[in-house]
């Protein structure tokens, strides 16, 4: 859905009321909701109320993009609104659907047309676009076309936009030590993937923002195997590696706004959690890259493991502010639901910057606490450091969360983005925005 400032002719055009307008058509119009007006002969006219914040401009972006289908209009012009940027944001994702397994059908492209948005913004608003787009891609692709090595292939086609794309095979990780990605890994004919995708700060580095996403391709859950229900869909485990590959995607349009001295760095740890005669297996013992021995109780607590190894290695590698996002735990689905992510964080400062972030974004997050005396359960029982999981669904994002910061060594943060990555098996490039507004508002 291409986005311009202005069209000659639109098939539809978008005007805003207010609540005291007595049309017989908008008199009762909700916030959010867009109806519509007319229908002429040379285009088609809907009307809205005039959005009283961002997310009410979301909304109606979002109804836009839906009434624009069912017309099949190609061409969408919308009044000025002081959310602009946040209603062409919603319309243009609300526009983009995933065809590639579909039989071709007549479908337009939607062009979109805000006016009160100026150049800057509308930069912006493209850019963000391409990354949540780049990221939905990912997520929804099957795990028969998208694995561990497919997934480095498309981190690589980042390298034209200017981006450094570095990718370790199974000998890579392993020589780091890397003993957690590596088990994970073991029960697949595809092997692991680490993948460093990096911007370079402008002039010399004062800080480097660590990007880390969980990229498990397909989870079988392993020897722990899910039940039917609970497997379908598990081709979106890797929802928070596309999360990051996405905010890489967009921050390549827009690095002229990354403060100086901010260096970039995505870091995605990718594997399959598949069942096969070297897969790990409950009991088994494995060492992580930062030396801890990590027991393994549960091959469907897989997402930790790699996350702990990852985060080790970019804690190593000079990170001096972590963030990791992971389809963690479908306990997060119960306390928070499929809208609001769940947030762990070890920094007062930086949950604060990642708040103000996600509110930007308009992708709400929920702070959870790192309540220590969780962490006894993965601490007892076990002939290991630590175990990775307890058995116990009683909070269990909290725990899984305190298990990742026993691998970090600088202020980080854990987005548990289990439910938001995907409704209804439609991929929704959830922390893209997030991770965009976080790293340019430093």
């Amino acid at each position: 859905m291409p986005l311009v400032q202005k069209l000659e002719r639109a098939d539809l055009t978008l005007t805003f009321v207010g609540t005291a307008d007595t049309d017989r058509v908008t008199r009762d119009l909700k916030p959010g909701e867009v109806r519509l007006r007319a229908r002429r002969d040379s285009h088609d006219e809907a009307a809205a109320l005039t959005p009283a914040s961002p997310d009410e401009a979301r909304e109606v972006g979002a109804a836009l993009a839906r009434l624009a289908r069912e017309l099949r209009a190609a061409s969408v012009q919308v009044a000025a609104t002081p959310h602009a940027a946040a209603l062409a944001g919603a319309a243009l994702g609300g526009a983009w659907q995933d065809t590639r397994y579909r039989a071709p059908a007549d479908r337009p492209e939607l062009t979109l047309a805000a006016d009160g948005l100026d150049g800057a913004d509308a930069a912006r608003v493209t850019g963000l676009h391409a990354g949540v787009t780049f990221a939905r891609a990912l997520t929804g692709a099957p795990a028969n076309v998208l694995n561990p090595a497919t997934l480095a292939r498309e981190a690589r086609t980042l390298e034209p936009l200017g981006l450094d794309v570095d990718v370790w095979d199974g000998a890579d990780i392993t020589a780091r030590g890397m003993g957690l990605l590596a088990a994970v890994a073991a029960g697949s004919t595809h092997g692991p993937r680490l993948i460093r995708v990096t911007i370079p700060a402008r002039g010399e580095a004062t800080q480097v923002l660590a990007l880390v996403g969980k990229g498990i391709t397909f989870d079988t859950g392993g020897y722990s195997m899910k039940p039917p229900a609970g497997m379908y869909g598990m081709k979106n485990d890797m929802g928070g590696a596309a999360a990051v590959l996405g905010a890489m995607r967009a921050l390549a349009d827009l690095r002229a706004l990354i403060p100086d001295g901010t260096e970039v760095r995505a870091y995605v740890a990718a594997a399959e959690n598949m069942v096969g005669p070297d897969a790990m297996r409950p009991g088994d013992i494995y060492r992580a890259a930062n030396g801890l021995q990590v027991e393994v109780t549960n091959t469907d607590a897989e997402g930790r493991l790699v996350l702990a190894d990852t985060l080790t290695v970019a804690c190593q590698e000079g990170a001096t502010e972590l963030v990791d996002l992971a389809t963690l735990t479908g306990v997060k689905i119960s306390a928070l639901g499929n809208d609001i992510a769940a947030l762990f964080s070890s920094d007062p400062a930086l949950t604060d910057r990642l708040k103000a972030a996600a509110l930007a974004a308009g992708e709400p997050v929920w702070e959870l606490p790192l309540h220590q005396p969780y962490l006894k359960a993965f601490q007892k029982g076990t002939l290991a450091d630590l175990k990775n999981s307890d058995m116990a669904p009683a909070g269990g994002s909290i725990k899984a969360a305190l298990f990742l910061q026993q691998f970090v060594t600088r202020p980080w943060a854990h987005l548990d983005i289990a439910g938001n990555a995907a409704r209804d098996e439609n991929a929704t490039g959830w922390g893209v925005g997030t991770l965009v507004e976080y790293v340019l508002a430093r």
